[in-house]
């Protein structure tokens, strides 16, 4: 486990190497009100004591914040256990919780629907879906146009979650956790991969200081709300149950 030799923020003595690894960990820790990132800076300033204030008085309801980072001190000591379990992204795999939500959002159908109408179909078009929001390609339509069983339906979203976990997987640099990495498939089976792998998700997960067009990292993850240009409650709706995974460990649906 990661520690800092000396204190960090008010009266602190603000090693270079403590001040940088206690701003990672704060910008790793939600805390509310709190949206735009540190700079990594190794640097002890006023914007880095006021966000060890705000966690002290959000996240571990100290009556009297002192802005100050001990060594296993309680402040330490909360913001290292809030990333117990955070591990190389390739070593999870998807969880049961994660594979019911999912199922549970996209719903199942075994009659092929337009996915923008959500009507059942007799002909292929643009958005053809059908089991666990399996989108059908063209030249699939044979093979789906008749419909399919609920057994069939789940062995096919097995085989199409898999290339959404591994991307995950592949480019995801950091360490995170289960519901991280349980959220973020979630996200990119909704995006595709080619949308996760160029987001500025995924750019400030491996980079918090990275530089987008966006505040924080909620602000990106919400930003795919559209469906056809026009802003969606469904997805809206779809990107904060994600983020409660995310940023809670809660896996509910709306």
């Amino acid at each position: 486990m990661e520690n800092i030799l000396a204190s960090v923020g008010s009266n602190g003595k603000n090693q270079t190497s403590d001040v940088t690894l206690i701003q990672k960990l704060l910008n790793q820790n939600k805390v509310p009100g709190e949206v735009i990132l540190l700079k990594i800076d190794g640097k002890i300033g006023s914007k880095t004591i006021k966000r060890i204030e705000a966690f002290q008085r959000k996240i571990i309801f100290m009556v009297r914040p002192d802005g100050r980072v001990d060594p296993n001190g309680k402040t330490f000591k909360k913001l290292i256990i809030v990333r117990v379990g955070s591990k190389k992204s390739n070593t999870f795999t998807l969880s049961a919780k994660a594979i019911n939500l999912l199922k549970d959002i996209e719903e199942l159908a075994t009659k092929p629907y337009d996915d923008q109408t959500g009507k059942e179909i007799s002909n292929w078009v643009e958005g053809a879906t059908i089991g666990y929001g399996h989108l059908i390609l063209k030249d699939e339509w044979g093979k789906y146009k008749n419909g399919i069983s609920e057994s069939q339906a789940l062995t096919l979203f097995k085989t199409d979650i898999q290339p959404f976990s591994s991307k995950v997987k592949g480019v995801i640099k950091t360490t995170i956790t289960q519901n991280e990495f349980d959220a973020l498939v979630i996200l990119t089976f909704n995006i595709g991969v080619n949308g996760f792998g160029t987001s500025s998700v995924l750019k400030l997960i491996n980079d918090p200081t990275a530089r987008t067009s966006y505040l924080s990292l909620e602000a990106a993850w919400k930003a795919w709300n559209k469906s056809q240009g026009k802003i969606s409650n469904g997805l809206k709706n779809r990107r904060q149950a994600e983020w409660n995974i995310y940023t809670k460990n809660i896996y509910k649906k709306w």
